[in-house]
């Protein structure tokens, strides 16, 4: 048995942490091996958490929750206002203050003000329970929690061991936790395909493939008007109403967006073996979108807000997908001529009168019937184009 001496240092978890356990960047995949590590040293642990406060726009923090028997799980919190006054009567939110540990004798009678979680850690049959604070570089702290079911609860040794292990588990925590906020960060402003191709050392200029995709462009109609006009919240509040619907319209049908510029949104959906299916995937998220600004306006009319109106293209073509820019400033984006082209077939859509245009390769790949409404000559193009409008969306 582990023994309260300089020894502890040695002790296999400990080592494990340092060593093998540092390879384990995926969180659920650690704390899984974490906890085989403890029972595999004889320690009687049967539920362990973590809790990690992150960066980012709409979740508060990440737990990891392991259960003896039960696997692993990753919790989401989502960022509410009355998030931090949950943590009040919690023992996460003391170790996210740095102080503790905490630990509660699950087998004592519950008392008044107790912990809420003690109730149910009582009801699944917990004699103990621990929370320590996991301090990181940045001068914040996260939390670890362990329980027990064992009669008598946690010994002497264990929770030595416990308090010994914290600066190793929280260099592994801290790997994890940047790790994630970097694919968040990237996430948000790239997008999740983009942003992985970052992450795996794709950061070179010049580098990129080739892909077939159907290209989407949406651009909000009377923008200068209406800047011109509104107040700043206001306007940036219709922008957030505007681009709401439309982000996600694309993700929930597959499609990434890769920009915003202005009041417009770039987004691609890739090809893969099906064609046609990509197509009506974008078809159906142009529909969506559609629907839900349907909505906004019934909801913006009473209150007098002004109406959001768009036009919205939809094209096949091959685009270079990679890396463009500066030495020191990159965008992952999508270039070539089938980009300028949807550029333009938006741009006809005020004069057409449709919200919602597609070109005859749309059309075709799609395998839909769709109204013709007739052929254009386009800016900077050099073939006119047939237009056509969609005789079902979705």
């Amino acid at each position: 048995m582990l023994k309260v001496t300089d020894a502890i240092e040695a002790h296999p978890v400990i080592r494990w942490l340092m060593t093998d356990g540092r390879r384990l960047v995926d969180p659920s995949e650690f704390l899984e091996a974490f906890a085989h590590e403890l029972r595999a040293a004889g320690v009687d642990v049967s539920r362990i958490t973590t809790g990690v406060p992150i960066l980012h726009p709409q979740i508060f923090s990440f737990s990891g929750l392991w259960q003896h028997g039960k696997g692993t799980t990753e919790r989401r919190y989502r960022t509410e206002p009355d998030t931090p006054a949950t943590l009040l009567n919690s023992p996460i939110g003391i170790a996210y203050q740095g102080r503790g540990p905490v630990r509660c004798d699950l087998t004592a009678p519950p008392q008044d003000g107790e912990f809420v979680i003690l109730a149910d850690l009582r009801r699944e049959g917990f004699t103990d329970y621990i929370v320590h604070s996991i301090p990181f570089a940045d001068g914040s702290h996260k939390a670890l929690s362990l329980a027990t079911s064992r009669r008598g609860g946690f010994t002497a040794d264990e929770l030595a061991l416990f308090e010994a292990m914290i600066p190793a588990f929280a260099f592994n925590l801290e790997v994890q936790a940047l790790r994630r906020t970097a694919r968040t960060l990237l996430d948000t402003y790239v997008g999740p395909q983009a942003g992985g191709r970052v992450l795996e050392g794709q950061i070179q200029r010049g580098t990129g493939e080739t892909i077939g995709a159907v290209i989407w462009l949406c651009d909000l109609a009377g923008f200068t008007g209406l800047s011109e006009t509104l107040e700043r919240d206001v306007l940036i509040d219709l922008l957030n109403c505007y681009f709401g619907p439309m982000c996600n319209a694309v993700t929930e049908q597959g499609g990434e967006i890769l920009k915003f510029i202005g009041d417009a949104m770039l987004a691609i959906f890739p090809i893969g073996h099906d064609a046609a299916a990509t197509c009506g995937a974008a078809l159906s998220a142009a529909g969506r979108a559609q629907a839900a600004l349907i909505d906004e306006n019934l909801r913006r009319k009473p209150s007098g807000l002004p109406r959001i109106d768009y036009g919205l293209a939809l094209h096949v073509g091959d685009v270079m997908y990679g890396n463009i820019g500066s030495d020191t400033r990159l965008d992952f984006t999508v270039i070539g001529p089938a980009v300028n082209l949807t550029a333009r077939i938006e741009s006809m859509c005020r004069q057409l009168g449709s919200p919602l245009l597609l070109s005859s390769d749309f059309v075709r790949a799609a395998g839909i019937v769709a109204e013709s409404l007739g052929k254009f000559s386009l800016k900077g193009v050099g073939v006119e184009q047939e237009l056509f409008v969609p005789v079902r969306i979705g």
